[in-house]
C-alpha cells in the first residue's frame, strides 16, 4: 500500500530554503514523488515572492505542484496558509509543516507505506541540521486526514492571525478529536539560519507583549462563546499563482 500525500508548506520570503525544499523533493524515490502532491502558499512575501523561485524540474518531478498567494501581508498568517492548502488538497492524507522543516525520503517511506489510522493525528520526531542532532518534536508538524483537519478539528482559527505563537490553540483542539501519535521512526529535519540564512522568518518580532495580550483577549472571547465559537477559516483574499 502507498498512501498519496499532500505536503502543505507556507512560504514567506524564504527563497534559499524553498530551493532546498525543491532539491529534496526532486531527490525522493520515483515512487514517492509519484505519490507526493505539494501545495505552497506564499504568505504575501514583499521581497522574494515564491512565484519567482519555482524551478521547472520540480514541477515535473512531483505528482502535482500548486502555488497560492495571499493578497495581504499579515504577520504570522501561516494559519490561513495551512487552511487554504487543506482546502485545495485533493488527497485524503495531509502533512503540514513549516518551510524550515524538510521531510526526507526515509520518512516518506514510513508515512506512505505504514497503515495509518484516520482517527489519529500523527507527529514526527525531529533532528537538527547539520549533524542531525535529535531535538524535541516540532509542535506544528502534523500528519492527519483532510477530513480530520477540516471537519473534526476545524482547521486553524484565523482569529489568531497576526499573532506569534498560536499553535497551542490548534493542538488543544486536535487533542479533543484525535489520538495523537508520535512516529518515532519518521523524523523531520529542521534547518536553522546557520545552515540556510533565510530558513526562518526574521521580518517580524516574536513573543511580544502585544501578542500575549491579544491572545489572552481572544481566548477569553472564545471561552465566553463556548460551543457557539467556530474557528474562522479562509478569511483572507488569495489567488492561485501556479499553475
Amino acid at each position: 500500500m502507498s498512501y498519496p500525500f499532500t505536503q502543505i508548506v507556507p512560504y514567506y520570503d524564504n527563497p534559499e530554503m524553498f530551493r532546498e525544499q525543491q532539491r529534496v523533493w526532486r531527490g525522493l524515490h520515483a515512487k514517492q514523488r509519484a505519490s507526493l502532491h505539494v501545495i505552497v502558499v506564499d504568505d504575501g512575501s514583499p521581497e522574494y515572492p515564491a512565484s519567482k523561485q519555482i524551478e521547472p524540474e520540480t514541477v515535473t518531478a512531483l505528482a502535482s505542484f500548486r502555488l497560492f498567494r495571499t493578497k495581504v501581508d499579515v504577520r504570522w498568517n501561516w494559519l490561513f496558509c495551512r487552511n487554504l492548502g487543506a482546502e485545495k488538497a485533493q488527497t485524503d492524507w495531509l502533512l503540514m509543516t513549516d518551510m524550515d522543516h524538510v521531510i526526507p525520503g526515509t520518512t516518506w517511506a514510513v508515512l506512505m507505506k505504514q497503515k495509518l489510522d484516520p482517527l489519529n493525528a500523527y507527529r514526527l520526531t525531529r533532528v537538527d541540521m547539520p549533524e542531525l542532532t535529535p531535538v524535541d518534536p516540532h509542535p506544528n508538524t502534523w500528519v492527519m486526514t483532510r477530513h480530520m483537519f477540516r471537519e473534526r478539528v476545524g482547521g486553524y482559527d484565523e482569529s489568531f492571525s497576526g499573532i506569534y505563537g498560536s499553535d497551542g490553540e490548534f493542538q488543544g483542539r486536535v487533542n479533543l478529536w484525535a489520538r495523537t501519535v508520535v512516529m518515532l521512526d519518521a523524523p523531520a529535519i529542521r534547518y536553522n539560519p546557520d545552515a540556510i540564512a533565510d530558513a526562518s522568518t526574521t521580518r517580524y518580532e516574536r513573543k511580544t507583549v502585544e501578542d500575549r495580550e491579544r491572545k489572552r483577549a481572544i481566548r477569553e472571547s472564545i471561552r465566553k462563546l463556548g460551543n457557539d465559537h467556530k474557528p474562522k477559516r479562509l478569511t483572507f483574499p488569495w489567488m492561485q499563482v501556479y499553475p
